[in-house]
């Protein structure tokens, strides 16, 4: 090989090298933004069974309320 090649072939390399610590770079961000969308789905989830159930319960107790209502005035 030429030496004109072997600088070529070693651009290359210095270059490919260079992509490979951005891609280790960006797979460590990601790590990281996967490990906080986790947590706030987690939590979004549990926010929505909490007020999902407490909505359900004050649902019942208002339909309950208006029967009560309804039964006592005699309609």
């Amino acid at each position: 090989m030429t030496s004109e090649l072997m600088r070529a072939l070693g651009r290359i390399e210095g270059q490919l090298k260079g992509v490979h610590s951005r891609l280790d770079a960006n797979d460590s961000k990601l790590d990281s933004i996967d490990g906080r969308l986790r947590m706030t789905e987690i939590r979004s989830a549990r926010n929505g069974a909490v007020f999902g159930s407490a909505a359900g319960v004050g649902i019942a107790l208002i339909v309950e309320s208006i029967k009560s209502h309804f039964k006592a005035n005699g309609a």
